[in-house]
């Protein structure tokens, strides 16, 4: 039995799941004004009598009953957000909700109502595809720059700046946590980003941090701006501005500041930008409780404001420096004056900001400025998976986790239903953990849950065919499951930090979706270690202390496996070959129809509708319909959340594949339109308006998923080689290229024999893809691990009959850990979900190739390497 003391672990992990479950809460948001009042708590002066207290407590209520009462009617009246309504009454009332919630920091009411936005907003934040969410469509102004010469405006490339706006977009929203937006280029001056959100407040300051354009200048002031200030405040009229210089005011920050020290001339001319001079930002508190933002600039941007500083400090003893202006997106914030020269590449910004306006600041100031934008329109949308496929492939998951569930509990029995009750901890601790976070729930997310849950169970197994072993040696219970888990530990930690090794990179380089489901797959590995390495040992040192068990009876598949695997590699070598070939081949007939429409973009149509009779057809309908005929798309249903235009409407985005109408003198839009209302007469499509529609791929996304890609591959031959060699690094790289490839062969073929199948390259296949990749190198570590253990133990035995005696020893755990996985795969492509049956395909396809690769093809590369087939280890 372990000797760490058992009732220390328990406790241990009780709190660890007790503090993931609750922060589960609340999955839903809850109601802004009530969760105020749930805070509130009036601060009264201690020092009065109990009555008078009492009195003064009341007095407060009342007001804040009132200030709630102004708020939902401003809320109302000016169509806007319950945190911007409260502001506005308790400005116009004069309450200070500083003094009914105790927020550490808080400096106003903005603070307070930051803080109660936080409180009230859901745990979990669910992806566009799963939940909806709100869509922005910002038109991008086209930017000049003046010519270092003669100082005349010249236009830039339109497209080069959306596609930077659209970087910068994403690099903003990644700073919120925000992984899984949509964003688009859409016609000819737009870009369509549509956001994940959890409440109506959070649309408010996603709204605000894309109206920042964050372009931070540093201008010189005028060396003689007192006397300019002040000649100008005694004459506006007749006042002669000096060439070259722009009046510029300060906010008032103190009611006791005067004009004359708010008021500065800079000049015309930036002396430095914070654009790619800023390596970080963040807010903090001076010595007086003001809040302002500290700067760190790059090497660059540290000589650059070392260069100016030294140009405006005093140039002899006596004299003093000039002040610098420091402008925000046309506002000047604060002008000190330069005393010396500042060489240790920080500085400050100071202002009257709240607490989450500093932050956000500061998180766009790091993420770049973006182009000067307006906000064309804001949409409400529905889950782009529609409503019932939603449902849907919910039950179909829970059935399949209630599958393994059962499976484990037969197989293993007792030891079942403890690796069971681990694998739903696994799945609150990752809630949990998201929650935590922040991160965000998508498809691309569920993907990287179910890998982490097969990975669970595949740890429980391995743990447990080890306890077999032991017992059938004839050692007792408790002997074995302390062998079981000691050697059992090292085959489990170098198949997760492999996994993890490879999310950190793609978390540290990918982008968009590429990168939350890089984080939904590490908090996995996190969660199933823990449980599978340290709550099932909890539990069965309990077992073993107040139950007096002899043995683990299990079920066994293959008792004693002497299959020779190597000896088939001239057979699986052809079929591999082949299958690679026909991936190729297919590629090159399928050309661009091989990619669908996030990489391709195509064609954007929104109609309004109205629902004559019955309901409106679903997601999945429409979507059926129109690849009948054709066309791939994307379809959802949404709602304006400006002005008076509350009509709901249906928007297709869509590319022609072999469409059956090839009548070119009717629009698409009109050819579209026919199809839907013709087969459903519920629905009645009205003002249709049609656009063209970029990719959600663009260049910097696929440049920054390859270069990710690449680094991810380097991270793995290097460590493994460590805990290996380069032989084995070496095999585990071309197994996974050759599960990546065949599985994406197989997949586009999937689209001649499959009905349904689109065989085309989406981001949800790409998520799968990516998912395959972890489960290819879990699932060939394991072998290995077992082939490295073999060879230092088995001194009688060839290369090659060492090699196939670790295979059989592990054919159990691969076919179980596979069977478990296909379970769950295969419950949610039988519920008949079109928007993911491509997603779960390439699932299913990848888990079969890679239990495939990992007996067939990594370990035969290993014996090729060392060239020691027959021979005798001396």
């Amino acid at each position: 039995m372990n000797k760490k003391p058992v009732m220390f672990r328990l406790v241990c992990s009780l709190v660890v799941i007790a503090i993931f479950a609750f922060a589960i809460y609340p999955l839903e948001p809850l109601d802004f004004y009530s969760t105020l009042q749930e805070f509130s708590s009036p601060r009264v002066d201690q020092e009065l009598s109990p009555e008078a207290q009492a009195e003064a407590k009341k007095k407060m209520d009342d007001k804040l009953i009132e200030t709630i009462k102004l708020a939902k009617q401003i809320e109302i009246d000016d169509k806007t957000y319950p945190s911007i309504a409260i502001e506005k009454a308790a400005s116009k009332l004069g309450t200070d909700l500083t003094q009914y919630v105790v927020v550490k920091g808080a400096s106003g009411n903005r603070d307070i109502i930051s803080f109660i936005k936080m409180k009230a907003s859901s745990s979990i934040r669910l992806g566009i595809d799963l939940n909806g969410g709100v869509e922005f469509l910002l038109e991008v102004i086209p930017a000049t720059e003046l010519t270092d010469n003669k100082g005349k405006p010249i236009e830039l490339d339109f497209d080069q700046q959306r596609e930077a706006a659209i970087e910068v977009l994403r690099n903003r929203l990644e700073s919120e946590n925000i992984f899984e937006a949509e964003i688009t280029p859409i016609g000819e001056k737009f870009v369509s980003l549509k956001v994940p959100t959890t409440s109506k407040d959070e649309i408010e300051n996603i709204r605000k941090l894309l109206m920042m354009s964050a372009r931070l200048e540093f201008r010189a002031v005028h060396p003689n701006n007192s006397a300019l200030v002040k000649s100008f405040l005694n004459d506006p009229l007749k006042f002669k501005y000096p060439s070259g210089y722009v009046k510029m005011e300060m906010a008032k920050t103190d009611s006791k500041q005067s004009e004359n020290e708010r008021v500065f001339f800079v000049k015309n001319r930036i002396a430095m930008r914070g654009k790619n001079n800023i390596a970080e930002a963040f807010p903090t508190l001076d010595n007086f409780g003001q809040r302002m933002i500290i700067l760190r600039f790059t090497s660059s941007g540290s000589e650059k404001f070392a260069k100016i500083t030294t140009e405006l400090a005093p140039q002899a003893a006596g004299q003093r420096g000039q002040a610098l202006g420091i402008v925000l997106d046309g506002k000047l914030y604060s002008a000190p004056s330069v005393n010396e020269p500042i060489t240790g590449g920080s500085a400050q910004i100071t202002g009257s900001f709240s607490r989450e306006e500093a932050g956000r600041i500061s998180k766009a100031l790091v993420s770049g400025n973006l182009p000067k934008m307006k906000i064309e329109a804001m949409f409400e949308t529905d889950p782009t998976l529609g409503a019932q496929a939603v449902t849907a492939g919910t039950r179909a998951g829970i059935i399949g986790l209630i599958a393994v569930v059962i499976f484990m509990i037969v197989y293993y029995m007792r030891a079942g239903v403890v690796a069971s009750f681990a694998v739903a901890v696994n799945i609150v601790l990752i809630m949990g953990f998201m929650a935590t976070f922040r991160a965000t729930l998508t498809l691309p997310g569920i993907a990287g849950i179910i890998l982490t849950i097969g990975m669970a169970v595949d740890a429980n197994v391995l743990i447990f065919e080890r306890i077999r072993e032991e017992l059938l040696k004839g050692k007792n219970l408790l002997t074995s499951i302390d062998l079981g888990y000691s050697r059992a530990f090292i085959t489990i930690f170098d198949a997760n930090i492999t996994t993890l090794f490879v999310a950190l990179i793609l978390m540290w380089q990918g982008s968009g979706p590429i990168k939350g489901f890089a984080v939904t797959l590490a908090i996995g590995i996190v969660t199933s270690m823990f449980t599978s390495l340290f709550l099932t040992r909890v539990i069965f040192d309990l077992i073993g202390r107040f139950f007096s068990f002899k043995g683990m009876r299990m079920m066994q598949v293959f008792k004693t496996p002497k299959f020779n695997f190597l000896g088939m590699r001239n057979i699986t070598l052809f079929i591999s070959i082949s299958l690679i070939a026909l991936a190729v081949v297919l590629a090159g007939v399928k050309g661009v129809n091989a990619l669908g429409i996030d990489f391709t973009g195509g064609a954007r149509i929104t109609y309004n509708y109205e629902v004559t009779n019955g309901e409106k057809p679903t997601v999945g309908e429409i979507t059926k319909i129109l690849d009948k005929n054709g066309y791939e798309s994307k379809i959802s249903y949404k709602q304006s959340l400006l002005g008076d235009d509350n009509q709901e409407k249906l928007e297709v985005q869509l590319r022609e594949r072999n469409a059956s109408d090839n009548d070119n003198s009717i629009s698409l839009k009109a050819k579209v339109k026919t199809l839907i209302e013709s087969s459903n007469s519920a629905i009645k499509l009205t003002s249709g308006s049609e656009t063209s529609l970029g990719g959600l791929i663009g260049m910097q996304f696929a440049i920054s998923a390859m270069i990710a890609m690449v680094l991810a591959i380097i991270g793995i031959i290097i460590y493994i080689s460590l805990r290996f060699e380069f032989a084995f690094a070496i095999a585990s790289i071309i197994a996974l290229l050759h599960d990546i490839t065949i599985a994406t062969g197989l997949f586009l073929l999937s689209s001649y024999l499959i009905p349904g199948s689109s065989g085309e390259l989406s981001l949800p296949v790409i998520a799968a893809l990516l998912t395959i990749m972890g489960y290819s190198l879990n699932d060939t570590i394991v072998v290995f691990d077992r082939i490295r253990e073999d060879l230092t133990l088995i001194k009688d035995k060839s290369y090659k009959e060492i090699i196939n005696i670790s295979i059989n020893q592990t054919l159990s755990r691969t076919v179980l850990t596979s069977v478990t996985t296909l379970i769950v795969l295969v419950s949610l492509y039988l519920a008949g979900v079109v928007a993911i049956n491509d997603f779960v395909l390439v699932m299913i396809i990848g888990v079969v190739v890679g239990t495939y690769s990992s007996i067939f093809i990594a370990s035969p590369i290993i014996a090729v390497w060392h060239k020691r087939i027959g021979a005798n280890l001396k």
